[in-house]
């Protein structure tokens, strides 16, 4: 009986456990088998890959923009170079272009001008930026008219002047009021100021009217008025004017030049006399006041001659009081006039003391000018 028990005890079905580890090995198999399940992670920030600070296109655009700088100092360094040697290549250039335009513009416009061009736009080394014009007035202009001209147009052209300083000229051509002018106009004048320019224009031009012509070329040529032929000494030659111009007029053949002070004075010496003198010994001839000094050129009209006693003492004895004459030294040409250089080899000279002339030399030539002298005063 207890065998069969035990058989019957072995042939009872396998344990549960038994059952649940077949399972899981089949559980196992079908897992191995079936795809996984992607695992879920939380995303996590990351910083953006940073650039390496010696390579790549970074470090390039940096040296460009270098180099670009670079060029351009370099190119600023050697237009500047070469505008200083050559000022026509520089700004000053076109600006002395676009004041002179502008200058003409205005002339233009105005009632009293027929016509104004330039003569001259540019920059140089030695004189600068300049504009030149020139305004053709018309016949009716008057000179009131041309000193309310000149600075109302100095100043509308240095308005244009935004590149430095440029020097300015205007010259005015035509007939004023029976006299022919080409005279040049500085806008700097002595500072620039409209009523010096406007004063500047009526004392250069007061002898129109009475003079022939008045020109002055450029901003440091003299202004040179000449009366042409006249029959005795213009009223208005001796006034005061210009600094340093120069007053011509020509009688009875002998051509008389006269030139003012620094101060615009005009000596007050009888010329007439002295031409009158100078007409008995020949038919032309030169005489220059300047300075006090009075020279008389042409008094020979024959190379195999000098100077003679005879000759020379009727001019010497025309201003034979030196100090009412206003003159310090007299000087007669001792030689005949042929154009050359070698004409003024010659001179006979004589100094004003105590109102008298004495002998300037000594040995022979101060033996001539003694014997002129000694004629002089038997006349």
């Amino acid at each position: 009986m207890r065998n069969e028990t035990n058989n019957s005890s072995d042939k009872q079905p396998s344990s549960p456990q038994g059952k649940t580890n077949d399972n899981d090995r089949q559980h196992d198999e079908a897992s191995d088998d079936a795809p996984s399940e992607p695992t879920l992670v939380d995303p996590v920030e990351q910083d953006p890959p940073t650039k390496d600070s010696s390579h790549g296109p970074g470090c390039f655009k940096i040296g460009c923009v270098s180099m670009v700088v670079l060029l351009v100092l370099l190119g600023g360094f050697l237009y500047w170079v070469a505008a200083s040697l050559d000022p026509s290549l520089g700004p000053g250039n076109a600006g002395a272009q676009n004041v002179a335009k502008a200058a003409v513009k205005h002339l233009s416009s105005n009632a009293h001008i027929q016509s104004a061009r330039t003569t001259y736009a540019g920059a140089d080394s030695s004189t600068g930026s300049v504009a030149e014009v020139e305004a053709h007035i018309k016949t009716d202009t008057t000179v009131d008219n041309l000193a309310d001209i000149l600075p109302s147009t100095c100043r509308t052209a240095q308005k244009q002047s935004i590149w430095g300083p440029i020097r300015v000229g205007i010259t005015f051509t035509g007939n004023l009021q029976g006299t022919d002018i080409s005279t040049y106009f500085s806008c700097r004048g002595s500072d620039g100021s409209d009523t010096t320019l406007s004063t500047t224009v009526r004392r250069d031009l007061a002898p129109a009217g009475a003079a022939t012509t008045i020109t002055r070329e450029g901003e440091t040529s003299t202004l040179q008025v000449d009366y042409g032929q006249v029959t005795t000494t213009p009223t208005t030659f001796t006034q005061p004017g210009t600094p340093d111009s120069s007053r011509t007029f020509t009688l009875n053949g002998w051509n008389v030049t006269s030139t003012s002070n620094q101060d615009g004075q005009f000596p007050n010496t009888p010329l007439e006399p002295v031409v009158t003198a100078a007409s008995q010994a020949s038919t032309t001839g030169t005489i220059d006041l300047d300075n006090g000094t009075l020279s008389v050129t042409g008094l020979v009209t024959d190379n195999n001659k000098s100077l003679t006693p005879e000759t020379a003492a009727p001019v010497v004895h025309a201003v034979a009081d030196c100090h009412t004459a206003g003159l310090t030294t007299l000087q007669l040409n001792g030689k005949e006039q042929k154009g050359l250089s070698s004409d003024n080899d010659y001179w006979l000279t004589f100094t004003c003391q105590d109102g008298t002339w004495t002998p300037a030399d000594e040995s022979s030539t101060g033996q001539d000018e003694a014997a002129i002298l000694q004629k002089a005063t038997e006349l």
